[in-house]
């Protein structure tokens, strides 16, 4: 019989890190966690001190691990929209989809507990494990593993969206009849409006400087914008852009009218997955829909798309929207889940943290529907002020 000689190493460079590689790319990890993209995310941050990755061996074989990385930053304390000024903390910022391996129960309270064992000893006050599926061992355990005055108590569950498809995908066959002749309508609209549309694909190197120009002019009329939150032409999104188009992952779609650009949608495709980075479309096309008409019509084409592997899925991101509820075909509930040191500091941060999240989910389900209109009042108000 094996007898299990478990035991926990933290990777600190690099280098430890590459001694993992093969275990790491077997487990085959999301776009977010892939280890190149990992190591190179780590070294753009300015905030990044140093990486910090939790392997769980037996004996001398990686079982699991998380992928993370210590970083200065400040602790997102969000009322609605707004951000609100918080301390900056030494933080375990572990990324999306970065818990791979054997993550069951018992190897789930393994990795969590060198976790806490980093916040007592000092090494870091605080750490963030970015969306993890709600229904897994390891939100279970950061959950209900560290002292109670340590606890998350603002977690806010959040749909992520996906689509499975195939090579031929055939979008509206998908949709309600309803839904169908509205966007039929509304193509039709936009196609006799302006003629001479068209959607250009950008994802090579040489196109980077059209990409960025073309999708600020967009999004520098949208929502987005005026929330400063999506695209945005700043170092480090070029130097993201520039890394996916050296690895052939970036899919860039430009909507094209009356030779101005429309709307856009960037992601990349990599292992069969396309996963949805940023969209947006100019608020003055907005009667003809060009922001769905550019989903629906990228979708298509993805089915189509002769580079790597066949196409098996979209992947939408966090959060929902009503082109993503319709558009999907499967979902998964995440969350942000915060550990706290336990240090006056931590904890007192937690504590309005935690307060100020608690009144908020209150409030949204007290007002019901109404929370949402005014959310998208919100938005509409933002877009005519930018």
């Amino acid at each position: 019989m094996h007898q299990y000689q478990y035991r926990v190493q933290i990777l600190r460079t690099p280098e430890e890190i590459e001694t993992v590689r093969e275990f790491w790319n077997d487990c085959n990890p999301g776009r977010d966690a892939d280890l190149d993209f990992y190591l190179f995310f780590a070294a753009l941050r300015s905030e990044a001190r140093r990486p910090h990755v939790v392997v769980l061996y037996d004996a001398d074989t990686p079982k699991a691990l998380l992928a993370g990385r210590l970083e200065d930053a400040r602790l997102s304390i969000k009322l609605g929209y707004l951000s609100l000024p918080a301390p900056s903390m030494r933080l375990l910022q572990f990324v999306h989809g970065g818990w791979l391996g054997d993550t069951s129960n018992t190897n789930a309270k393994l990795l969590i507990g060198s976790v806490l064992d980093s916040l007592k000893t000092g090494e870091a006050e605080g750490a963030v494990f970015h969306y993890a599926e709600v229904d897994s061992a390891l939100f279970r355990s950061a959950k209900t593993l560290p002292r109670w005055y340590c606890s998350d108590y603002a977690v806010s569950h959040q749909i992520h969206r996906f689509r499975d498809v195939s090579n031929r995908t055939e979008v509206l066959s998908s949709l309600t009849k309803k839904h169908r002749y509205n966007f039929r309508s509304l193509a039709r609209k936009l196609t006799d409006t302006f003629p001479n549309s068209r959607i250009d694909k950008l994802s090579k190197l040489d196109e980077l400087d059209r990409l960025v120009a073309d999708a600020e002019k967009v999004v520098s009329k949208s929502y987005q914008r005026g929330l400063g939150v999506g695209f945005s032409a700043t170092p480090i999104v070029r130097s993201r852009l520039e890394f996916e188009a050296r690895k052939g992952w970036l899919r860039a779609y430009i909507l094209y009218l009356d030779e101005r650009p429309g709307a856009f949608w960037i992601g990349s495709l990599r292992h069969g997955v396309f996963v949805s980075d940023y969209l947006a479309f100019d608020p003055a096309y907005a009667k003809y829909g060009p922001g769905l008409y550019l989903i629906v019509q990228v979708i298509e084409e993805l089915g189509r798309d002769p580079i790597g592997a066949p196409i098996e899925q979209i992947d939408f991101g966090i959060g929902d929207a009503l082109y993503k509820a319709r558009l999907s075909n499967r979902e998964r509930q995440e969350a942000v889940i915060c550990i706290f040191a336990p240090t006056a500091k931590a904890v007192a941060i937690n504590a309005l943290r935690s307060g100020l999240g608690t009144m908020i989910q209150a409030t949204k389900t007290a007002m019901g529907p109404l929370a949402d209109r005014i959310k998208r009042l919100w938005r509409m108000k933002v877009t005519e002020k930018s």
